[in-house]
């Protein structure tokens, strides 16, 4: 449904601003005098233009937003009078600005789904498919809660990593600057040196020679080299055809984080198509739902075959199992459900098993990867430094 960006004034003549969701601008119109409000201009907008604005708001921002609104509503009060009283209790400024789009819009005429749909910038295709979910079946506070749980869950998994990883990061930026350093400027002042004793150098005293001396020369193409890499990786998937696909199959088999990736993959899958299949949907529209918020193109393209599957009067365990992207454990999971009759009670009890999984996996991880980063790079330096100075013992055994 369109979606345009308003100005209106109000009875006080105070100026309002905002996205509405509506059929026709005929449409817009009636609904923002609906509101006591008189229309000066409006515009239509596109949702990819409000994706590129951001809102600085939180996964705990969020989490509390749907902790208060599941409470308000579960309690009996209307969605837009809930959304009311969290405005004003709401001290994020650009959070409360969304929300009060968002209850214009059902004020107007608009489902929950639409007007949260309106602000991608916030409400991710994942969060919006849940609350559509809900709405479908009746159960959006249980959605509700579903999604704060999940959030908070995803914050606190992302908290642990950033605290596993802050040390290691810490010491490879500042060993790599040493050695960056040492090849690029003070190995070649060695290598000056060396020429004028004119001193018969070691193999690895003339690798790291050679090394330093291109370092030296050519350091800003080193530069522009590793940036380019990282422009490639960035927005090649964008422009370069199979190269999305061939990425996520690559993210999923590296050998050192591949495991901790396919969990992740993994758990959006189930915990996803779990709640879908609580909230009623029918699982051939739960499987569109849940391939468009796996953000791994391997496993999407194993859903879009599972949902064709389905269509044809096939198991989507069948064609699932097509595909190496899901594993033996979820895949048995499938198929008792399949059999018994209780899919949705059995992806949540697989996904409550990856939930916990993934943090003791992701520590595990980070616990070997720490002191391995540690003592590789200092090898490096160990190495560099031994090249260095085992000419000059050398040289001072001669005099001796």
């Amino acid at each position: 449904m369109p979606q345009y960006e308003y100005r209106a004034i109000n009875k006080n003549s105070r100026v309002s601003t905002g996205i509405l969701v509506a059929e026709t601008p005929t449409v817009l119109e009636r609904r923002i005098t609906e509101l006591g409000l008189w229309l000066i201009e409006a515009r239509e907008f596109t949702p990819q233009k409000r994706r590129s604005q951001k809102v600085n708001a939180s996964r705990r921002d969020l989490v509390d937003f749907f902790n208060g609104f599941a409470t308000l509503v579960g309690a009996g009060i209307d969605i837009a009078e809930s959304l009311r009283i969290i405005v004003k209790e709401t001290e994020h400024q650009a959070l409360q600005g969304v929300l009060e789009d968002v209850r214009l819009n059902i004020e107007s005429g608009v489902s929950f789904f639409d007007a949260m749909s309106a602000h991608p910038e916030v409400f991710s295709d994942e969060i919006c498919n849940l609350v559509r979910a809900g709405e479908h079946s009746g159960q959006l506070v249980e959605a509700c809660i579903d999604i704060s749980h999940h959030l908070e869950w995803l914050d606190q998994l992302m908290s642990d990593v950033k605290q596993a990883t802050m040390y290691p990061a810490m010491v490879s930026i500042a060993v790599f600057g040493l050695v960056f350093v040492m090849f690029s400027f003070v190995v070649p002042q060695f290598s000056l040196i060396f020429d004028s004793l004119d001193l018969e150098l070691p193999m690895v005293t003339q690798v790291v020679v050679a090394i330093g001396a291109f370092c030296n020369l050519y350091w800003w193409a080193i530069l522009l080299f590793m940036a380019g890499i990282v422009a490639f990786l960035k927005w090649g998937v964008h422009f370069i055809p199979g190269m999305a696909m061939t990425m996520d199959r690559v993210k999923l088999r590296a050998p050192v984080f591949g495991p901790v990736v396919h969990l992740l993959v993994l758990s959006r899958f189930t915990h996803n198509m779990a709640l879908m299949l609580k909230a009623g949907v029918p699982i051939v529209e739960a499987l569109e739902l849940v391939a468009g918020v796996v953000t791994n193109r391997v496993m999407e393209a194993a859903l879009k075959d599972a949902q064709f599957a389905v269509t044809q009067g096939r198991r989507m365990s069948e064609a699932l199992a097509q595909h190496d992207v899901v594993n033996s454990i979820v895949m048995r999971m499938i198929v008792v459900g399949e059999e018994t009759g209780k899919l949705d009670f059995c992806l949540e009890k697989i996904s409550v098993r990856l939930d916990d999984e993934i943090p003791r996996r992701i520590k595990r991880l980070f616990g070997i990867l720490e002191p391995l980063i540690i003592m590789t790079l200092l090898g490096v330096v160990g190495l560099v430094a031994a090249s260095i100075f085992m000419p000059l013992f050398s040289l001072m055994s001669g005099i001796g």
